[in-house]
């Protein structure tokens, strides 16, 4: 049981249930009660359906192992449910000289006389053998098995069948379930009393806020920011409200969306234990059809592209390269604040709670997790996995948030050139720099360690782990997508409110580019998911170049959607719709890959791969996935995100006066007519003359909604999530 999670579960339990004579004792017993007995059968071994699909495994049938218990004879009785792996390369041997002439009986017993001068031979299936390399040296039957809770594995095979290792035969046993096998640890109590606290003071202050807003009919912005920070009613409100500003990048709404539902998609494809026609999934994946997926793995370098993009954006103007470097402390202790909240939220969820809400037959995907998050916390919240632990993280894909981390930590390097809008050389020559660095870093990585194209490369997937550490997890192999926002990112700063016309010739020659980039991604993630795809230099270049170009293709799209020569594009990512799920886009990016695992290890038989199938599945997820996130958001991030604002801001606000004129109830914001009492909590008096509204002010402004700070109501302030336009460092 070499790899099993170490803390997910009680193995002091299972080691103490195994006796061999009450095995014994009790396999008796079964044979003299047929029906208990067929009940162990009927739950446990049998051969995978559709074989000569690809289907290597059977789950039995693990809530009815789990659900016997029965007395027999006086005997209690009761299933315990086991997993073994059969690899399919045997070297079987025959405890006889085929060449005697006389008929050997053996027993077990005698085994060890026949052992001198035994005749082996080698059972390949179709394939020859090739050594620990081969593909079938690494192909596994698995099966699920329901025995007695004394036995183990060994006993229960050797005593319904035969003795089978007196021919060699191997099998593994994976490991063994238990009803009540999940014990409470520290990570249990935490999580018990961290969600808790923040369920009660989330009650009392939403209790709070409506007591102040329409019991008590008081202007909301005369209530107490402390005792209002958790009110689920002024976070929703301020995450559902949508002003406009002449210097929003409206379209970055759409493609974060967008990007952020290709992430999910992806992963709900790819998210599963075991296929029963796997033969079938590996096909469509290697086809034209399943274009739209492998070319997903771009998605995460859109969000490092937006988030240089934004981090240029919305700090030009607002200090100087010599005002950065005095409050570099307060530029990182901000943006480590901002992820920090959902962050550990999620690695409690994973410690604990995930691994709680659901079980199933094979449930050792979220014990793992579980496992990692309990012994790697520390080093996620630290922003360090990637590298201490890039095989054992805690979140499996939280590496993208070290990297976002650890690129902003660089950041400076090139920001203090950038800051400064009268030396446009500087700036220019920083970028240029910059982006050359690192894609000649991340070339020099990649043709030394020659690694695959993807992790989804079929031909190697011995190489997967190797893919991971050294380049998908690496900052330096992944971090041209965030210079290059930088680039794009001082581009819209200098043309900030700003009519800027370019020439048809240009912009028709800027699109032509951009799709031709974008369109050879695509045609590119079909061809290296060919079975005959065997060009290294082809994958060292794949490597090196392609996400950047990947980049550069969409660093245009917003370019020409914000200066106006988008057109219907334009029109399309800048929808309102897009708006609420950008800017919760941080928390979904981190929950929906553990609520996959949780679906994914409650299934009882092993998943009947559908393309349409899979669709319905990802809109379950997403939808699932939308409401945590919603939740995680309004509960933790938007409190916190007012605290951080509070202690980086150097102080709490003053409350305002009520003011005696009349005010229009504006951007779900509770003004008063003359210093009174609204008219039905949110209107005004048909009679009021109302001022006019101002003009929408060109400076950024922040709608308060955790992670998601808009500029002016409009984009985040970074790929998933991000730091506010307002902050002062």
């Amino acid at each position: 049981m070499e790899g099993r999670p170490r803390t997910a579960f009680d193995y002091e339990l299972y080691e103490s249930v195994l006796d061999s004579s009450q095995c014994q004792m009790e396999m008796r017993v079964l044979a003299s009660n047929p029906v208990v007995f067929a009940r162990f059968l009927d739950a446990g071994l049998r051969i995978p359906r559709d074989i000569f699909s690809g289907s290597t495994t059977d789950y039995g049938n693990y809530w009815n192992c789990l659900a016997i218990n029965e007395l027999v004879e006086e005997t209690p009785i009761e299933g315990k449910y086991c997993f073994v792996r059969i690899p399919v390369e045997q070297e079987l041997y025959l405890p006889f000289n085929l060449s005697s002439s006389d008929v050997v009986r053996y027993t077990p017993s005698s085994f060890d006389s026949f052992v001198s001068g035994p005749q082996s031979f080698a059972v390949n299936r179709g394939a020859a053998r090739s050594g620990s390399n081969s593909p079938i040296a690494s192909l596994e039957y698995r099966f699920g098995v329901c025995i007695p809770k004394p036995c183990t594995t060994h006993d229960w095979i050797s005593n319904i069948l035969f003795n089978v290792s007196i021919f060699g035969f191997e099998f593994q046993e994976e490991f063994c379930r238990l009803p009540n096998d999940k014990p409470f640890v520290a990570a249990d109590y935490v999580a018990i009393t961290i969600f808790s606290f923040i369920g009660l003071i989330t009650i009392l202050s939403t209790g709070y806020d409506l007591h102040h807003t329409h019991i008590l009919k008081r202007d909301p912005r005369q209530a107490n920011i402390f005792l209002r920070m958790f009110s689920v009613y002024t976070n929703s409100r301020r995450l559902l409200t949508f002003s406009k500003n002449p210097n929003a990048l409206d379209c970055m709404d759409g493609i974060r969306t967008i990007s952020m539902m290709w992430v999910v998609i992806g992963h709900t494809y790819s998210a599963f234990n075991f296929q029963q026609n796997l033969i079938e999934s590996l096909r469509w994946l290697t086809s034209a059809k399943a274009i739209w997926i492998s070319t997903g793995l771009f998605t995460v370098d859109s969000f490092f592209m937006m988030a240089g993009l934004l981090l240029v954006y919305t700090s030009i103007g607002k200090m100087t390269g010599m005002i950065l470097l005095r409050k570099l402390p307060s530029f990182y202790i901000n943006r480590l604040l901002r992820m920090f909240p959902l962050l550990a939220a999620l690695v409690l969820l994973e410690a604990s709670v995930f691994h709680r809400v659901g079980d199933g037959p094979y449930w050792m995907t979220v014990a793992s997790n579980t496992d990692k998050c309990r012994t790697f916390w520390w080093s996620t919240l630290l922003h360090i996995q990637n590298y201490l632990n890039p095989n054992d993280n805690c979140i499996q894909h939280s590496w993208y948030i070290a990297i976002d981390i650890q690129l902003h930590i660089i950041s400076p390097l090139v920001l203090f050139w950038v800051l400064d809008k009268d030396n446009k050389r500087s700036a220019w020559t920083a970028l240029t720099i910059g982006i050359l660095v690192v894609l000649a870093g991340s070339t020099v990585v990649n043709f030394l360690l020659n690694m695959p194209s993807t992790n989804m490369t079929l031909s190697r997937l011995d190489e997967q782990a190797s893919y991971m550490s050294n380049f998908y997890m690496n900052t330096l192999t992944r971090a041209s997508p965030f210079f290059i926002g930088m680039f794009y990112g001082y581009i819209l700063a200098l043309w900030k409110g700003k009519e800027v016309r370019i020439n048809k010739f240009v912009v028709a020659l800027g699109w032509l580019l951009a799709l031709t980039l974008i369109g050879l991604c695509f045609y590119m993630s079909f061809v290296i998911m060919e079975l005959t795809w065997d060009n290294q230099i082809g994958d060292n270049l794949f490597n090196s170049y392609m996400r950047a170009a990947w980049a550069m293709g969409v660093g245009w799209i917003i370019l020409a959607c914000v200066k106006g020569y988008g057109g219907p594009i334009n029109w399309f990512l800048s929808l309102d719709m897009w708006k609420l799920p950008a800017r919760i886009s941080f928390a979904m990016y981190l929950c929906h890959y553990p609520i996959q695992f949780v679906v994914t290890g409650m299934e009882l038989t092993p998943t009947y791969f559908r393309v349409d199938a899979k669709f319905f599945e990802f809109l379950a997820v997403i939808t699932l996935t939308f409401i945590v996130a919603y939740v995680m958001t309004v509960t933790i991030d938007a409190p916190f995100s007012v605290l951080t604002k509070i202690l980086m801001g150097g102080g709490v606000p003053k409350r305002p006066r009520p003011k005696p004129q009349a005010e229009v109830i504006e951007n779900g914001k509770e003004e008063h007519i003359n210093g009174g009492t609204p008219i039905n909590g949110v209107g005004v008096t048909a009679n009021t003359v109302l001022p006019k509204r101002p003009k929408s002010k060109p400076q950024a402004e922040v709608i308060e909604n955790g992670k998601e700070e808009h500029i002016n109501g409009g984009t985040p302030i970074n790929g998933v999530g991000g730091e506010s336009a307002k902050t002062k460092f």
